[in-house]
C-alpha cells in the first residue's frame, strides 16, 4: 500500500513523458525520468479493512494499486486548498502552479 502512495505520488508531483514531435520518448531511462525517492515519501500509516468480498477467491481483494488513484486527487485538492485555485493538469510543478495563481 506505501508503494502505491509512493506511485500515485510520482504520478502527481513528478513523472512526466517528454516526446519529440516525431513521438519518440526523449526521457526513457532513470536519469531523465523522474519518480519519487524515499525521501520525498511522506509518513504514511497504512489502515486495513478487513471485508469479505464475495467477488474474490477465498473473500480475497486487491491490496495494492487501490491506493494509487485517491492519492492523487488528495494530492491536487491539498494544492486547491493551500493556494486557492485547482489545477487540472499533472505533474504539479511549481512552474505550474505559478502561472495559475497569476492567472486567478
Amino acid at each position: 500500500m506505501i508503494g502505491s502512495v509512493s506511485m500515485g505520488l510520482g504520478e502527481a508531483l513528478f513523472e512526466v513523458v517528454n516526446l519529440h514531435d516525431k513521438g519518440r520518448v526523449l526521457n526513457g531511462d532513470q536519469a531523465e525520468y523522474k519518480i519519487p525517492r524515499a525521501l520525498d515519501m511522506p509518513a504514511v500509516e497504512p489502515v486495513i479493512v478487513e471485508s469479505d468480498e464475495p467477488n474474490g477467491p477465498f473473500g480475497a481483494k486487491e491490496v495494492g494499486e487501490g491506493a494509487i488513484m485517491p492519492a492523487i486527487p488528495a494530492i491536487l485538492n491539498a494544492a486547491c486548498d493551500a493556494i486557492g485555485v485547482r489545477i487540472f493538469e499533472l505533474p504539479l510543478k511549481p512552474e505550474r502552479v505559478y502561472r495559475a495563481i497569476k492567472q486567478h
